[in-house]
């Protein structure tokens, strides 16, 4: 299956009604000849999977390689499940306003949730039919390549289930709690996200969990909350010090401004044999000031992405790790553990 990128401004007419795409180009994927895209894999129609061993997936002109998973059962799972699942709003039965009458299992409550953990999350229906979906536990998503070799670039997405919650948090509505930072429940009423229904009779309260039943806030949300503790700190370390009020004014605001705070980033590793080569990082989801580089970046990845992979060199095999700074106490990552992957393209020799 072929797939590459280009741009393209969409315009569809749907119930008499015109809808035209962003007015800046999006990047979408098709076929592209030399790509290991995961149609090898059988997959019924807007389902996943989560293997119960690693698997081999790519041809001879793309390259062959084996994809690690640890199938846990009862749909745990770390390394790479294949899906081709591509549902991006709140599920409607997990909502505060459309929630069935009576109350769902927690089995029915977890299948909701899967909807979105095993969906990529892109501007536009994804285009790219088959995808892996990585969850990250100690180093087992990792990807061995059949022949050492130069890995030009992959493509990588969020889900949606880290989308959702990094652009809204687990209750989504239209009022925000400017102390909380976290959308009331009792808020008014919103259109469900990519849904193009304008219905208001469709408008309502959402929820969805975050990992282990933690309720999130939104990115932004927690980048405000985190300057208002540091310049909290810093104002009090000042008045502890017997400074005036105008320097423990300028103290906190100094400390606030300084505290940047809120990313998601994928770290690929590359190795050949037992040595590492290097390792490559790539912002799913940052906050202003959070890249050196580039201060003004300031985004939540929704769509695919190119990411080089080429400075790691000769490799034969590919380590993934996610890193978030939005945590817990104990500095355990609270943001949920999922990527999707597609489109290992393999230098040709």
């Amino acid at each position: 299956m072929k797939k590459k990128l280009f741009y393209l401004t969409i315009i569809l007419f749907f119930g008499g009604l015109l809808f035209q795409a962003c007015e800046d180009e999006r990047e979408i994927l098709i076929p592209y000849p030399h790509d290991i895209t995961f149609e090898d894999q059988e997959l019924g129609l807007f389902s996943y999977k989560i293997p119960s061993a690693p698997f081999k997936s790519g041809d001879a002109e793309s390259g062959i390689v084996t994809v690690n998973v640890v199938n846990s059962g009862s749909g745990n799972f770390s390394g790479f499940a294949v899906s081709n699942k591509n549902s991006r709003h709140y599920p409607w039965p997990l909502s505060l306003t459309f929630a069935p009458a009576t109350p769902l299992t927690p089995a029915q409550v977890q299948a909701y949730v899967d909807s979105v953990r095993f969906s990529v999350n892109t501007s536009l229906p994804n285009k790219t039919k088959n995808f892996l979906v990585g969850c990250i536990k100690n180093d087992d998503a990792f990807i061995t390549l059949e022949k050492a070799a130069v890995v030009e670039h992959i493509l990588v997405a969020n889900t949606s289930y880290n989308y959702l919650l990094a652009t809204y948090g687990s209750y989504y509505s239209g009022t925000l709690n400017a102390t909380t930072q976290e959308y009331s429940a009792t808020g008014t009423v919103v259109r469900n996200p990519f849904i193009a229904n304008t219905s208001t009779t469709m408008y309502g309260r959402f929820y969805l969990p975050g990992p282990n039943n933690v309720n999130l806030i939104r990115l932004a949300g927690y980048q405000i909350l985190e300057k208002r503790k540091a310049g909290k700190a810093a104002a009090d370390a000042s008045r502890a010090l017997g400074k005036s009020k105008t320097q423990v004014a300028a103290d906190s605001t100094t400390a606030a401004a300084a505290s940047n705070k809120g990313y998601i980033k994928l770290i690929v590793k590359g190795y050949l044999g037992s040595t590492q080569t290097g390792n490559v990082d790539f912002w799913l989801a940052v906050q202003t000031n959070m890249d050196a580089t580039t201060p003004t970046l300031n985004y939540i990845g929704s769509n695919w992405y190119k990411m080089d992979l080429s400075k790691l060199g000769q490799v034969d095999k590919l380590v993934f790790n996610l890193a978030s700074d939005y945590a817990d106490g104990t500095g355990k990552m609270l943001t949920p553990p999922y990527f999707c992957l597609d489109g290992i393209r393999i230098k040709k020799e």
